[in-house]
């Protein structure tokens, strides 16, 4: 406490002392105090590593300037997580930037590439524990709402619209982009969803690399000749967050072209993340249109040979 605060507060004290009620004079320990609030989840495009995270309030419908944002690093499983401890709950945008050696792991051949872009995702309001996963899709959606002044009713109507958009491909941000048998390996359904995430994730790196229907703002296609997989795929991730136009409307050629070149890509050879039972991160190789490849990435990954049966059945069965 500086001394003209500490002057103000015995002012108070001394006032409040001196009426004539015999009431009690209140202490600075009866003063409420704000209960710390956080944001936390993972990064994935596929699993981004030693990145920058900002947690940024949106102050009068804008995000705050990067150097007043809550700031950490991604793991190496991409996991992130800061505190508020003014116990803010208004609306927030989390950004991932590159750090000095920020990698992201390329599902389609099973390596570690630089990651050269920033990718968003916005959150209507911040909860005691609020989780927040940072993928191409969320940052589809943070595009959108860019578009306006940002409130929490709007970025509820821009995640709504990119589902909506890529209902076909079963997309839910809600949902972690990898594997978690440590939390979920008794939730046929959830793992479902899980794995539905990692299979369309896979399908975006894919793309950027086999299909010219994803182009930069230039009309240049991603994969043009003697572009690096990092550079692809920052391109394919910028031209998915150009489909949307505003808030709640997507373009309709741009959403078409998008989806198409996420179609065509074929899911026979995948470096799935999986958070195993003892917290951590294994990539296993598996042919995500196969069972008894996915039942046997499940079981080197520590799920039982019957656990991993039963599940299988489940997750071939709701992947889009």
């Amino acid at each position: 406490m500086n001394m003209i605060t500490g002057m103000l507060l015995t002012t108070v004290l001394a006032l409040t002392g001196c009426g004539g009620g015999g009431g009690s004079s209140p202490s600075a320990a009866a003063l409420p105090t704000a209960t710390a609030t956080s944001v936390s989840g993972t990064a994935a495009k596929g699993i981004v590593k030693q990145a920058k995270v900002l947690v940024c309030r949106i102050v009068n419908g804008v995000p705050e300037p990067d150097a007043s944002c809550a700031s950490t690093s991604s793991g190496n499983d991409g996991s992130y997580s800061v505190a508020f401890s003014d116990g803010y709950t208004g609306p927030a945008m989390v950004k991932v930037m590159p750090g000095t050696a920020s990698t992201m792991m390329d599902e389609t051949t099973g390596t570690d590439i630089p990651y050269n872009m920033t990718m968003r995702a916005v959150v209507p309001a911040i909860a005691p524990t609020t989780t927040v996963y940072v993928t191409p899709f969320s940052e589809m959606a943070a595009s959108a709402v860019s578009t306006t002044t940002i409130d929490a009713t709007k970025i509820r109507q821009s995640i709504a619209a990119v589902e909506s958009v890529m209902l076909t491909l079963g997309v839910d941000m809600s949902v972690m982009p990898m594997m978690d048998l440590k939390n979920n390996s008794a939730d046929a359904a959830q793992l479902t969803l899980q794995s539905n995430m990692v299979k369309q994730l896979a399908r975006v790196a894919a793309a950027a690399k086999n299909s010219n229907l994803l182009k930069d703002a230039s009309g240049l296609a991603c994969n043009a000749a003697g572009t690096t997989p990092s550079q692809q795929i920052a391109c394919a991730v910028s031209a998915m967050a150009g489909v949307m136009n505003s808030y709640v409307t997507a373009d309709i050629a741009k959403s078409a072209n998008v989806l198409a070149a996420l179609n065509a890509q074929n899911t026979t050879s995948v470096n799935m993340p999986i958070r195993k039972s003892d917290g951590t991160i294994g990539m296993q190789l598996a042919d995500m249109t196969s069972s008894a490849s996915m039942q046997t990435a499940m079981q080197n990954a520590g799920m039982t040979v019957s656990a991993a049966a039963n599940t299988v059945n489940v997750v071939m069965g709701g992947m889009r």
